[in-house]
């Protein structure tokens, strides 16, 4: 063609990459998803508060694929052809699914962390309404961002009667959408990342004071939990929160031109999008360690029973041994 009218001139490789990509997690994702979903609704009748977080993780991820086709639709025909509502729809709830994602998985974490680290002083905590109310919160959270960035979504003339959608806003929009994005990395990335972290290294130290033999929970199985949760906030979130950071400042005119070719934020976006195709990972560690964290409980509240009865026999002999000797001596 002439150039200046060539859809995928600037995005020669990127949008066909993307078609696919999205598509291969459309494809992935939804069964494995719909499978998650009733497995999870199923054991739902006995809830757990980790019950209750993957169930709401299960169905943030169901609504970010089912807006795919409509990016699918987008970089395949190269530009925004539909209605303005669902350009908006499609890029807030990818958003909603990375924000709600970090935050349930740093919820799991925090609750197998107050689990074995403190089973019965976090009772209350671990509780299946305390969860629901805790989610309810991490939803109205969300809620309240996903307004400005909404604002943030509408479709934009380019060259060639071209529609964009989810791309070429103007240096204006970077510059009010880099302030949001700091404030969103701290809350849904930094923390979060921090939380997991922190709760990891305190399991481990716990379940590294239990000998071998003695030790009333799988070391293996709970660390492996520990571990996918930090594999899929590594590989998914992060990369794609300092990338997206990066491209903020240089498309707000504050950065170098470093990320121009795009093909850094290529590879973090598909990362990003591949969470929903690894959750299902956290949910099989997850409802494997919440039966062996029963039984830690119930192991702990056997053995403050017995420290309990032992206390009240070694009272119990230490009185006698004092009135014995004064009934002596009389």
């Amino acid at each position: 063609g002439n150039g200046t009218c060539d859809a995928t001139t600037m995005h020669d490789y990127h949008y066909p990459l993307y078609t696919a990509m999205f598509s291969l997690v459309l494809i992935l994702g939804l069964p494995l998803n719909g499978i998650s979903i009733w497995f999870l609704l199923r054991r739902l009748r006995q809830p757990t508060a980790p019950l209750v977080y993957m169930v709401n993780l299960a169905l943030s991820d169901l609504l970010f694929l089912l807006s795919l086709p409509l990016r699918i639709y987008y970089f395949a025909q190269a530009s925004w052809n539909l209605y303005n509502i669902f350009c908006a729809i499609a890029g807030t709830l990818f958003s909603v699914n990375i924000y709600s994602s970090t935050s349930l998985i740093t919820l799991i974490s925090l609750d197998c962390y107050l689990a074995i680290v403190y089973p019965l002083r976090s009772q209350w905590l671990r509780i299946p309404m305390a969860a629901k109310m805790a989610c309810g919160m991490v939803w109205l959270l969300i809620l309240a961002i996903s307004i400005p960035i909404r604002l943030l979504l509408t479709p934009s003339k380019g060259k060639c009667n071209i529609t964009y959608c989810f791309e070429n806003h103007t240096m204006q929009t970077w510059k009010y959408a880099f302030t949001l994005l700091i404030v969103t990395t701290f809350v849904y990335y930094l923390l979060p990342f921090a939380l997991i972290v922190f709760c990891t290294g305190a399991v481990v130290k716990k379940l590294a004071s239990y000998k071998s033999e003695r030790c009333p929970i799988d070391k293996r199985k709970v660390i492996l939990l520990f571990i996918s949760n930090l594999l899929v906030y590594s590989l998914c979130f992060l990369p794609f929160c300092i990338v997206l950071i990066l491209c903020s400042l240089q498309r707000a005119g504050m950065g170098s031109a470093i990320l121009e070719t795009l093909s850094p934020m290529l590879v973090t976006l598909c990362l990003s999008s591949a969470n929903s195709c690894l959750d299902p990972i956290i949910y099989y560690f997850a409802m494997d360690t919440i039966s062996r964290i029963k039984g830690y409980f119930n192991y702990i509240l056997t053995q403050l029973k017995r420290s309990k009865a032992w206390d009240h026999n070694s009272t119990m002999a230490m009185s006698t041994e004092e009135t014995v000797p004064a009934i002596e001596e009389e």
